[in-house]
């Protein structure tokens, strides 16, 4: 019986240990691309030639083809058509996935001659493509208007 209650125990506290994220915010992730010490891209596409997987279970690259716009001052307004390094990464036994064929909105980091696109277990760097007003408030951010605490209604 004790054996039993042991094996118990452990299982429950194995579960517990479940990886506990914060629901992506773009502006938040605006902020935090805006303050590293890298530069980033915004830009609005698709990304296609990634390869076919199922479940990642450990880090992973791959190179992708994206196509689509940039965001200046006066919005997505920079054509975008080139690769991009889809970085997969793991916090324990949780991984990120590539992302799927439908247009979205990426923060694409610039280190070295291909930007690269992280995808973590907890998300963060890739959102739906934007509607008209989201688009509004992130040129104006570009432009230099207080993003940081206004999340987008």
């Amino acid at each position: 019986m004790r054996r039993l209650l042991t094996g118990a125990a452990l299982l429950a506290a194995g579960q517990a240990q479940a990886l506990s994220c914060r629901a992506p915010d773009l502006m938040t992730s605006y902020a935090a691309a805006a303050a590293s010490d890298l530069p980033y891209l915004v830009l609005t596409g698709t990304i296609t030639d990634l390869p076919a997987t199922g479940k990642i279970e450990k880090p992973t690259q791959a190179t992708a083809h994206m196509t689509g716009m940039g965001l200046t001052p006066d919005g997505f307004t920079v054509p975008f058509d080139g690769q991009v390094i889809v970085n997969v990464t793991c916090a324990g036994p949780w991984c990120g996935g590539f992302p799927g064929p439908d247009p979205l909105l990426a923060f694409v980091q610039i280190d070295g001659e291909i930007p690269v696109l992280t995808m973590g277990a907890c998300g963060g760097w890739t959102f739906a493509a934007p509607d008209a007003a989201t688009t509004d408030r992130l040129a104006a951010c570009m432009s230099g208007a207080d993003c940081s605490a206004q999340p987008l209604q």
